[in-house]
């Protein structure tokens, strides 16, 4: 991407439309080199799209110095449910790079598994998502505990059970 591209991405992002916004999170998502750009617009933004773009490029570049950035996200409850289920999701994608034990897993798996309980599907959705992703087989009962759930998730073509159970799947791929 050419400097004039990133530098548009990086105005449009903390704009005010959607569709301008979610383009300029993908294309962002695709560039690492802008993680330490994207880190303080979140102390400027203050719309949930634009909140939601911006730890959407973030979760794609894969730096683990945003777990802990993600995790207090995530448990906040005065973020819009759009934002909080983002940032679940880009705890997923880091989940490989964390060991479980450590300070940062116990952080996050606290965390999710008070998300399970939150009010809005769409977080629950995320956090069951990066529970699938944190390769910790003993999160498995906690999530067929919510395999029945046919509630279904407002944006997403899986019901709360279907999650857990590829959730599931998830963890115990090849495990067995």
């Amino acid at each position: 991407m050419s400097e004039e591209q990133r530098e548009s991405a990086l105005r449009a992002i903390v704009g005010s439309d959607r569709a301008t916004i979610v383009s300029a999170a993908t294309l962002l998502s695709g560039d690492p080199t802008t993680t330490d750009r994207l880190i303080p617009l979140l102390d400027t933004a203050s719309s949930a799209d634009s909140r939601q773009g911006i730890l959407y490029a973030l979760s794609w570049h894969g730096d683990i110095r945003i777990w802990r950035l993600m995790v207090r996200i995530l448990a906040n409850p005065q973020e819009a449910p759009v934002v909080r289920g983002q940032a679940a999701e880009g705890i997923a994608y880091m989940f490989s790079q964390v060991r479980p034990g450590t300070a940062e897993f116990e952080l996050a798996a606290k965390a999710l598994l008070s998300a399970l309980m939150d009010p809005s599907l769409e977080v629950r959705f995320g956090a069951i998502f990066a529970l699938g992703a944190s390769n910790h087989l003993p999160f498995v009962p906690v999530l067929e505990a919510l395999v029945n759930d046919q509630t279904p998730v407002p944006g997403w073509v899986e019901t709360i059970g279907e999650k857990a159970a590829a959730a599931i799947e998830s963890l115990t791929w090849g495990k067995t």
